[in-house]
């Protein structure tokens, strides 16, 4: 596509200043129009990123009728993805929306099956796949340097104080924030879930209402097993977002901390109760932006090549699967296979 999308933003509560940083100077974006069910919200936003021609309401179909653009960004809650999305597919828009897909396995898919009717793509931005480190790590995997992939553990420990709807939610951990590490698993080592063992608990002094806690254990294809510890009631060393890695293969592992280079070693020797190994940095290549600025360029990448992004909502379905797994594996106290 060589025009620039007509954009309408939906949604302007907190997250909707991330997504209007990166649109509102980009050669490639118009932000046509604003909705939020509080009109004061979006004329705010209006008024503090300079949008004077942007439209503003609080009816998005009233407004996908008059401006009629090409895009709508969903920055809404979870639970108005459906409503949204299935809007702005009968009003003939591509979405780009933040996660998770949907609130539920059974809106994704009527989501999915609309878009697909439509003939329109409908992204979801899982804009922690960008980073040029998780481009690495994917790389060295897919190109065979750890030989068969058999392991990946990911740790995840931060005391998040953020008041406000977490703290009152059910499963907030697993619901609101892993959703990013079972998709980067999913990124990297290219396997699908296909069962879950999961323990979720609240632990003592936690200030959350909801079990904020958890261990996993995933089955995934290929014969990968993928185990996840994390916790948003964990005060002191708190990890990055990105949690620990370990990725482990038939010819050795690659370590990552979350925020630098990821650090290789690899099985060298042939003798000795533990082979000698050779440490490689993995090469940061990936130069393109992150973030949502990510999002944004994969989903004008796919209409320029008419073609489906990584994070279309189809594959996407799968990481969702992983995180309603998780909780429905918890309340059972059993494992359980993973539903699509």
């Amino acid at each position: 596509m060589s025009n620039k999308l007509r954009v309408v933003l939906a949604g302007c509560g907190g997250m909707a200043k991330a997504w209007l940083n990166v649109m509102k100077d980009h050669p490639r974006v118009e932000v046509a129009g604003l909705a939020d069910l509080r009109l004061e919200a979006a004329e705010q936003k209006k008024a503090d990123y300079g949008l004077s021609a942007a439209r503003v309401g609080t009816d998005l179909a009233a407004l996908l009728a008059d401006l009629k653009p090409d895009l709508v960004v969903d920055v809404t809650i979870p639970a108005a993805h459906k409503a949204v999305t299935l809007a702005a597919l009968a009003a003939g828009c591509h979405v780009l929306g933040e996660k998770p897909l949907a609130d539920s396995l059974a809106n994704a898919r009527e989501m999915i099956a609309a878009a697909e009717k439509a003939g329109k793509i409908y992204m979801v931005s899982q804009n922690y796949r960008w980073q040029p480190q998780v481009r690495a790590l994917r790389q060295a995997v897919a190109g065979g340097l750890l030989g068969d992939v058999t392991t990946v553990n990911v740790d995840f420990y931060i005391g998040a104080h953020f008041g406000g709807f977490r703290d009152e939610m059910a499963h907030p951990l697993l619901l609101d924030m892993s959703i990013h590490h079972f998709d980067l698993v999913r990124c990297v080592t290219q396997a699908d879930p296909e069962a879950v063992y999961c323990r979720e608990f609240n632990p003592k002094g936690s200030w959350y209402k909801g079990d904020v806690a958890a261990t996993a254990v995933f089955e995934m294809s290929g014969g990968v097993v993928f185990t996840y510890r994390g916790s948003w009631c964990a005060e002191g060393h708190n990890t990055g977002w990105n949690g620990l890695w370990r990725v482990v293969g038939t010819k050795g592992s690659i370590a990552w901390d979350g925020a630098s280079a990821p650090v290789a070693e690899l099985v060298k020797g042939t003798e000795g109760f533990k082979r000698e190994c050779e440490r490689l940095e993995l090469p940061i290549e990936e130069t393109r932006p992150a973030g949502q600025e990510g999002s944004l360029l994969r989903l004008l990448e796919a209409l320029d090549a008419n073609a489906r992004p990584e994070t279309w909502c189809g594959d996407n379905l799968k990481s969702l699967a992983m995180v309603f797994g998780a909780v429905e594996s918890a309340e059972a106290g059993a494992r359980l296979p993973i539903r699509e």
